[in-house]
């Protein structure tokens, strides 16, 4: 409640300048971390933050906010537009689960079902564009900490284990077709001569626009590092739409990257997302 967090910012992130806690509103969007905008006045004038904390229950656990925490962290100075880490609390009993301060970052959020976009050609354009440049940008990105796989069969059949995984939580009857489809990915996991950072849900909803370019990347608790080919598959599926990797976006994705896209990768990868 904001009562309970005014008082810790102000008694215990005295760093921070927290004067008083002005306003608390919980994003209603979001299937993962619970977050909310915090406006507060500081020492230094007013700020607006958010709050971003591991809930008890989700649909894609285990969470470490302190991890997104350390990864945000290192994101930042690479050059990444991504939110500026402002604190980590990793004690759960102050607020009932850990949680971390970051900035708020002002910008349109499109959907790929957006109306501007189908009235606005030139806008969509600058959309695509500037969504292929970026996820190249990620993909480029090195001092990220994260662990590297043995080899790209080694990071696919890390991302299999999480499908399994989420069947097993999930499921309320046995499913014996989707468990032989995941034997058989398991087997068939393709190599990589290329292993990159993943954001693991790059779409629309999760990226602020200002002026025409990518202001701010968010939700990052499904990055890891593997084939750049899955983060291509996802873009076509779960973020399908004007933005999808595909076409000639596809091609300005190799013309960033020197990184020629292999069909039946992608392939692969779209029956693990779907």
């Amino acid at each position: 409640d904001p009562e309970s967090l005014e008082k810790y910012l102000i008694t215990e992130g005295a760093d921070l300048g927290v004067r008083r806690v002005v306003a608390v509103q919980r994003f209603p969007s979001g299937l993962s971390s619970l977050s909310s905008r915090i406006d507060v006045e500081t020492e230094a004038g007013p700020e607006s933050w958010v709050l971003r904390a591991e809930p008890i229950h989700g649909v894609i656990p285990p969470y470490d906010i302190g991890w997104e925490y350390e990864l945000l962290s290192r994101l930042g100075p690479q050059g990444l537009p991504v939110p500026r880490t402002i604190h980590l609390e990793a004690d759960p009993s102050v607020l009932g689960a850990r949680f971390m301060l970051m900035e708020y970052v002002e910008g349109d959020v499109y959907r790929s079902t957006d109306p501007r976009l189908d009235s606005d050609p030139d806008l969509q354009r600058t959309l695509q564009r500037g969504f292929v440049e970026t996820l190249a940008q990620v993909h480029s990105v090195e001092g990220h900490g994260l662990p590297i796989p043995a080899d790209g069969a080694a990071s696919a059949r890390e991302l299999v284990g999480v499908c399994r995984r989420r069947l097993a939580e999930t499921s309320v009857y046995p499913r014996p077709v989707l468990t032989y489809a995941l034997d058989l990915l398991d087997r068939r996991a393709p190599d990589s001569e290329r292993l990159v950072l993943l954001h693991g849900d790059y779409r629309l909803p999760n990226l602020k626009w200002r002026d025409g370019r990518i202001g701010g990347i968010l939700d990052w608790e499904l990055a890891r590092v593997g084939d750049p080919h899955s983060d291509i598959a996802f873009t076509q599926t779960v973020g399908a739409g004007p933005c999808a990797v595909m076409g000639e976006l596809a091609d300005l994705y190799t013309e960033l990257t020197g990184f020629e896209l292999d069909p039946a990768r992608i392939v692969y990868y779209q029956t693990l997302e779907m």
